[in-house]
């Protein structure tokens, strides 16, 4: 009997003990039974105090690798030896010149589908003369200059580029100020939250003096009535914007004609006075560099939108210079006649002669895709403009997209016969290697061109972060609340202010319809102990959550050292699936060569949510990581298509955006 009782009472502590041993598996028992809570709530207990890190602080903490394994490196600050700045022209004309933007008309696409319209001197309704015409599709489509959903994702990506000044293209006499009158808030709003925006600036070039006046005072009684404040009444007069204006010497600086022998200055009675600026009060006003055309004598005060002479030319003296840096150069004009095939100059392919994407001073012309996406010829502007360290590097240019399609006779007779080829002909842009974008293409580049821009921005005027530091060391139980992450001080920050998107595109044909933003994300908290690796993410409103969803509020997680099968530079994902018991799952991404995206289910984590708050602990077991680490991460909301990095630029919330994403170090 006793032997009997004896056994019973061994068993009842088995179970005990077993129970027990269950019971707190939540918190950390190392079993191999699913972690789970009684649900996926956390408790209140305080505020989230304001970490004293600045946004600048979570630019340097940015990283990311394309597809070429070209690594976009950490940095801490920038260089303080001298000044150094970079400029990126951007283009402001699309939707706004109706009568020649009637339809999106894709030369790339053309070329594939119905070479026959594209190449017809008559006019067709397929590819009709006089009309610009895209040479690809960018990332955020056919859009609209003036859509506010694409400008705020474009002054992002100059804040993490650290692109410190934008050159507004004013070059063709068109002051555009109604779509700067659009751009100008985002970027104000953007600078007040603490972002390093860019600063901004115009090039003029024809008719200098009469859109510098504008720009200056706007047009007052003479303008439309639906004009713009600014349209109206100018910028500079009235010191609109003036946290923004680029004035690295005191002065906003602007590029104008001012030279009399500038071939842009036009003549009346007798002197090149037609168009260069000459009014002493705007001369005083604003620090003028001359517009420099490669096709012009060289000036000392010249700004080089382009350069024609490799290695570029260094503009300016002693401590003033400029260098320009593109992705392509038209260097024989026009840049569409490269796809002539029966066309020579000097013995060799036309084709051979113009400066692509794949073309460089050491190598000549490289016309395989891999030269070109990887972008050869704009590597080695970049190398020249590193070693040449002006002050200025200009870079030529963000988004131009479009050429009008003229029909003539263009040339300079060494390789046509004058009068006899009458053809269409695109000036500035024609295809993916005979254009000069960085901005993210769909079906070619991708985001390779700014990743590049980004990587080369770091290595000219940025301190290299030798070794990250650690972040901080904490234990986080993610069931209680806030007040434990005011002693994190690894914080993340994203920016604010992100809207759905609902614009024309550049013609009116079409209206963009985006309502994929659910949750604006604007901070994340990183920890780690012995254990685990813990998040913090914080939005600007209530989180909506979707358990049925396999996109609601993930994680993307990059480990150093693991480097097998990651999608983009991502090794595990986080949370695709969550329960009410506050299980999530981490996975392993498996991709093939062919870019199909499978998923391994490795051990899963923990999360718990509240209001604008949820939490994450994940074991380091399932991250396959041991001792001394580091990872490299995203947080990614209501992405529409997880599997194709182009959706984390164009929908949900990503924090950081695109490819990008944040470093942290634990021990």
């Amino acid at each position: 009997m006793r032997k009997f009782i004896k056994i019973i009472s061994l068993l009842l502590c088995f179970c005990m003990v077993s129970a027990f041993g269950f019971g707190c598996s939540p918190k950390g028992s190392g079993g191999t039974k699913e972690e789970t809570l009684d649900d996926n709530k956390f408790d209140t207990d305080g505020e989230l105090q304001a970490s004293v890190l600045s946004p600048q602080d979570t630019v340097n903490l940015v990283c990311s690798t394309d597809d070429y394994g070209r690594t976009v490196d950490l940095i801490d600050g920038m260089k303080e030896d001298k000044d150094r700045y970079v400029g990126m022209w951007y283009v402001l004309w699309f939707g706004q010149h109706g009568g020649q933007q009637g339809g999106t008309y894709d030369i790339t696409k053309l070329l594939n589908d119905d070479p026959d319209s594209l190449w017809n001197t008559a006019y067709n309704e397929v590819s009709p003369p006089g009309q610009y015409h895209y040479w690809g599709e960018p990332y955020y489509g056919y859009y609209n200059s003036r859509d506010p959903w694409v400008i705020r994702r474009h002054m992002e990506l100059f804040c993490y580029a650290g692109i410190d000044f934008l050159v507004f293209d004013a070059t063709n006499g068109f002051d555009y100020l109604d779509v700067v009158a659009d751009i100008l808030p985002i970027m104000e709003d953007m600078r007040t939250q603490g972002w390093p925006v860019p600063k901004f600036m115009f090039y003029c070039n024809s008719q200098s003096k009469d859109v510098i006046k504008i720009l200056y005072e706007g047009y007052g009684d003479k303008a439309p009535d639906n004009a713009s404040e600014l349209k109206k009444n100018g910028i500079y007069k009235d010191e609109k914007y003036k946290e923004l204006w680029f004035c690295p010497n005191g002065k906003p600086l602007i590029a104008a004609v001012t030279d009399p022998t500038n071939p842009s200055a036009g003549m009346v009675n007798g002197t090149n006075d037609l168009h260069r600026v000459t009014d002493p009060d705007m001369l005083e006003f604003f620090e003028f560099k001359e517009s420099q055309w490669p096709t012009s004598q060289n000036y000392e005060n010249g700004w080089p939108w382009i350069d024609w002479t490799r290695p570029q030319h260094v503009y300016g003296a002693g401590e003033e210079t400029v260098m320009n840096v593109s992705t392509g150069q038209h260097n024989r004009l026009p840049f569409s006649d490269a796809v002539l095939a029966d066309k020579t100059y000097k013995g060799e392919e036309l084709m051979d002669t113009m400066w692509g994407r794949g073309y460089t001073t050491e190598d000549g012309p490289d016309h395989s895709d891999e030269a070109v996406r990887s972008g050869k010829n704009f590597e080695e502007q970049w190398q020249n403009a590193i070693n040449a360290d002006p002050k200025y590097t200009f870079v030529t240019g963000w988004n131009e997209w479009c050429a009008l399609k003229s029909i003539g006779q263009p040339g300079n007779g060494e390789y046509f016969t004058a009068g006899n080829y009458n053809r269409p002909y695109f000036v500035d842009t024609f295809n993916e290697e005979f254009s000069r974008d960085v901005e993210m293409v769909k079906n070619g580049y991708g985001d390779n061109a700014f990743l590049q821009l980004m990587r080369n921005v770091r290595n000219y005027k940025g301190n290299k972060v030798t070794e990250l530091p650690y972040g901080s060391v904490k234990s986080i139980d993610i069931e209680k609340g806030l007040t434990q992450w005011n002693a994190v001080s690894s914080v993340y920050f994203d920016l604010t202010g992100e809207t759905n998107r609902n614009f024309i595109n550049i013609s009116g044909t079409e209206t963009y319809v985006d309502n994929s933003l659910i949750n604006d994300i604007s901070q994340v908290r990183v920890s780690s102990d012995a254990n685990y690796v813990y998040f913090l993410v914080e939005t600007t409103e209530d989180m909506k959550i979707d358990l049925t969803k396999k996109n609601s509020m993930t994680l993307l997680i990059d480990v150093e050292g693991v480097n097998e099968n990651s999608f983009k530079g991502f090794d595990y994902i986080v949370g695709r699936t969550k329960n009410e018991k506050g299980v999530a799952s981490v996975e392993k991404y498996n991709c093939s060569p062919d870019g199909k995206v499978e998923y391994q289910a490795e051990k899963s984590g923990l999360y718990t949510y509240n209001g604008k708050y949820m939490q994450f602990r994940i074991p380091r077991a399932a991250l396959g990581i041991q001792g001394e680490f580091r990872i490299n991460f995203k947080v990614a909301d209501n992405v529409t298509q997880p599997e194709n990095i182009e959706s984390y630029y164009t929908s949900g919330d990503v924090a950081p955006v695109g490819r990008l994403k944040y470093a942290y170090r634990g021990k």
